[in-house]
Order: C-alpha cells, then sequence, then structure tokens
C-alpha cells in the first residue's frame, strides 16, 4: 500500500470525526448526488458486470449495487469508513472490501473491471504526479470500453462553502486556497482540495480516456440547504431531481455544483 504522499493522518481525523456513513441521506443535497450518480451509473451498468470503487467510504454506492446483484468491490484508504462498510456489507456475498490505495491498485490485474468508480479519491490527492497515479491505476484495471467515473470538487464552490467553515471571512478563505495570482493552491494541510473544471480535464490529456459526460451532481442544493429559511417537501424535492437530471450537463449547474462527475470510457 502507497500511503506516503496522502495526509492519511488529517484524513483519519476528518473521517474519525464525520458521520461519512449518512452522508448521503440526511440531507437533500446528499440525496440528490446518490440518485444524479445511480442514474448516471444505471446508464452504463449492464448485468454482469463487475464493478470496482475506489475510495468507497462506508460503501452507500457498492452495497446499493451490490443488492442489485452486480459483482462489486470496493477499496477503502480510511480503517474506520472500511470498518464501518464491512458491518453494512455483511452477509452480502457479492461484495468483496479491503482496505487500499487509489495509487495502488496492484491486488487487481489489468483490464479487470466493467466499470471504475473513483467518487472520493480526488478529494485528498494534492499533487499532479498522484492525481495522474489514481486515474492511471483506475485506467489500467478498467476492461477497454469499460466506463470510468471521477468526481472531483470545483473550487470556487469550495471555498464559498466548505472552504469557509473555517476561516473568518472571504478573503481569508481566497488567501489560503489561491495564489497571488488567484491560481487554485493545493496542499496536503486542506483535506478537501478543489479544482478548476478545465485543468481537472487536462489530468486526462493524452490518457486512453474519452469524455463522455461532466454533470453537476447535486447542483445548487447545497447552498441553498444552508440558508435558515429553506424549505422543500418531498413533492417539490421529486420535481427538483427532474429538473436537475435535465440540466445537471449545463456549464451554469457545473459552476454552482459542489461536487462534480466526469464521465468517460477507456479505449
Amino acid at each position: 500500500m502507497r500511503y506516503d504522499n496522502i495526509n492519511t493522518k488529517l484524513l483519519n481525523e476528518i473521517y474519525n470525526k464525520y458521520d461519512e456513513d449518512s452522508r448521503l441521506i440526511k440531507t437533500l443535497h446528499g440525496q440528490l448526488e446518490f440518485f444524479t450518480t445511480m442514474q448516471y451509473i444505471h446508464k452504463y451498468l449492464k448485468p454482469g458486470m463487475k464493478v470496482l470503487e475506489v475510495g468507497a467510504g462506508t460503501g452507500r454506492y457498492s452495497i446499493a449495487l451490490a443488492k442489485e446483484g452486480y459483482d462489486v468491490t470496493a477499496v477503502e484508504l480510511v480503517k474506520s469508513n472500511i470498518d464501518v462498510l464491512n458491518t453494512n456489507a455483511k452477509d452480502i456475498k457479492n461484495l468483496k472490501a479491503y482496505q487500499g490505495d487509489a495509487l495502488d491498485l496492484s491486488k487487481f490485474d489489468d483490464e479487470t473491471f466493467d466499470m471504475v468508480l473513483v467518487l472520493g479519491p480526488m478529494y485528498h490527492l494534492y499533487f499532479e504526479k498522484d492525481q495522474n497515479r489514481a486515474i492511471d491505476e483506475a485506467l489500467r484495471v478498467c476492461k477497454k470500453n469499460g466506463v470510468l467515473m471521477f468526481a472531483f470538487i470545483p473550487i470556487h464552490n469550495f471555498i464559498f462553502g466548505c472552504g469557509m467553515e473555517s476561516t473568518s471571512n472571504v478573503a481569508d478563505a481566497i488567501k489560503e486556497n489561491f495564489t497571488e495570482d488567484f491560481k487554485p493552491r493545493q496542499f496536503p494541510e486542506q483535506g478537501f482540495t478543489g479544482f478548476e473544471i478545465n485543468d481537472f480535464k487536462k489530468l486526462f490529456k493524452n490518457k486512453n480516456f474519452k469524455s463522455m459526460h461532466l454533470i453537476s451532481t447535486d447542483s445548487i442544493m447545497a447552498l441553498e440547504e444552508d440558508r435558515n429559511n429553506f424549505n422543500m417537501n418531498d413533492e417539490t424535492f421529486d420535481f427538483f431531481k427532474k429538473y436537475h437530471l435535465a440540466t445537471c450537463e449545463n456549464p451554469t449547474m457545473q459552476g454552482l455544483s459542489f461536487h462534480l462527475l466526469y464521465i468517460g470510457k477507456k479505449f
């Protein structure tokens, strides 16, 4: 396992305090993220396919897909997360879970999986060589014509949302996360790191990856839900999900989202 370039101490501190297991169910923006991601997974997943989820957290996606009958393998770095995953996945025979690193998938042979989901590691990889390593490893274990999905955080919403939680004002948040000419800074002390959209796409240049979709997974919902007067009933939320699916590939909505998903095919 290669944990040398990842701030594992900080990640363990974050996830030991944070209720990752309920992240995708306790808020509407979490529910929207899960719903949207599953819609695009099902767009390409066919019966009999093998799925690898790298950075599986506590297994919300892996367990859901295994319960649908797919052969699922989950890899997660943080021990507290993998412990919860194993507890939640008890008696699910078609789900295998390992503690492991997105930078080293050597336990898996080349072209093993029909779909590879990388839904968390890019939040915590601060150096370009490691970002490329994670992408290359995911591509290596994916079958030719297989589908890959990479989640990432758009830097500006990160700053004006999550990035301001530990700062006193917007100027501090900007100075901490950008250079003097306002280029994103990525450093391990962040815990979470964000990207300019075009910079993230450039990571896939000259790789055997054909881009198919870039989508917003949670729209403006995270920003709206933080408002004190926010209120949305089930009927309105169901309607909003239809609107969101119709607009989630619109660049305007991508700029408002807290989480983006870059989807492509290995060629």
